[in-house]
């Protein structure tokens, strides 16, 4: 009996010896509040990198309107994030690239009015806006935003509007001015194609009121001077055709006195006062009238009118290519200024700083 109470304590004890160990590991299993903390903020993380690198992917791949549900996907899981005025920039970007540029400016002047001081954000957001001006053909807007401005991209910007608009002058100091500012070989390399394409539009070979007038003698000939196709094409088949009435119209006149009715199918003389002789008119005693009755064609009254039409069309022809001179000189230049700028576009400039939508 002894023994057997011996066994027992002995398989208690060797129980107990196993247990401890055991309760000791499943005890570690349970982690403290900030263990779990500690974790979901890892977790959370990685959550956070995957969505940066989605959505840099999808912009970078052209993908702009899935890439913005991205970007406002982390403006929602992370308000006051320390990315947040990078991720209203790249919002602009998206709206900008497609071509939505009102959506694209509340972004960038909600940036503006977020970073009062001097920033990146701030100058990217602004330059951008000029960008979208420039691009907009709002030249105006783009001079009267940077005037008195020191900052060298502004001033291209403003070089760009004063070139649009044909402002040599002004064009060349700006740009004058920027490369001062820059002081890099870099931006002198980018600038000084400019200098030679500004004094090629100020010797531009233009056209000449005397030139046209010359031109203008022959019906449609100013037109063709200044390269309006349509105009001259125009002018030229009106003179053919007014010309052709003036020499095919012919005007039918009674020649001697007798009054003639011309309304009816016959020439019926107004007089009853007659005789016929062998098969002929003639007059009875005392009716005076011719003996014979003939009628004539004569073109001097039809040629009147087509001719003072085509007088009229011919002094206003010479007056419109005279009047037309300066539109057409301002569109060989404007043409001229177009081939200029998209040989050197604006996005060669803008290598300036920008918010990065990148975790560091």
């Amino acid at each position: 009996m002894k023994i057997k109470i011996q066994s027992s304590f002995a398989l208690f004890f060797m129980a107990l010896f196993f247990m401890i160990p055991n309760c000791t590991w499943a005890q570690k299993q349970y982690i403290s509040p900030d263990d779990i903390k500690s974790e979901w903020k890892n977790h959370t993380s990685f959550q956070r990198q995957e969505l940066v690198n989605f959505a840099n992917f999808l912009y970078d791949e052209g993908f702009y309107e899935r890439a913005l549900i991205s970007y406002f996907q982390y403006l929602y899981r992370y308000p006051k994030d320390e990315l947040e005025m990078a991720t209203y920039f790249q919002i602009g970007k998206c709206y900008e690239l497609l071509e939505s540029w009102d959506l694209a400016k509340n972004y960038y002047k909600r940036i503006i009015d977020e970073n009062p001081s001097k920033s990146v954000s701030k100058n990217a957001a602004q330059y951008q806006l000029l960008y979208i001006s420039l691009v907009n053909k709002k030249y105006e807007k783009v001079i009267d935003s940077t005037i008195n401005s020191k900052d060298p991209y502004e001033l291209i910007f403003r070089a760009y509007a004063h070139f649009e608009l044909l402002e040599w002058t002004e064009s060349k100091q700006a740009f004058k001015t920027a490369e001062v500012l820059f002081n890099h070989s870099h931006y002198s390399k980018q600038i000084r194609p400019w200098y030679k394409a500004i004094k090629t539009a100020q010797n531009a070979p233009l056209k000449e009121k005397k030139s046209a007038l010359l031109a203008s003698i022959a019906p449609g000939g100013g037109f063709v001077y200044l390269k309006q196709t349509e105009n001259a094409i125009g002018a030229i088949s009106a003179s053919l055709l007014l010309y052709a009435a003036m020499f095919s119209i012919p005007a039918i006149s009674q020649k001697g006195g007798l009054r003639i009715s011309e309304n009816r199918q016959n020439v019926v003389p107004m007089s009853g006062d007659l005789v016929t002789k062998n098969s002929e008119f003639h007059s009875a005693v005392g009716y005076q009238m011719p003996y014979e009755l003939t009628l004539k064609t004569s073109r001097r009254t039809a040629l009147i009118p087509p001719a003072l039409i085509a007088l009229g069309l011919y002094a206003g022809s010479m007056w419109k290519a005279a009047l037309d001179i300066d539109m057409s000189n301002r569109r060989l230049v404007k043409r001229y200024a177009g081939r200029v700028t998209t040989k050197l576009p604006i996005e060669r400039f803008m290598d300036f700083n920008k918010p990065d939508f990148i975790i560091k």
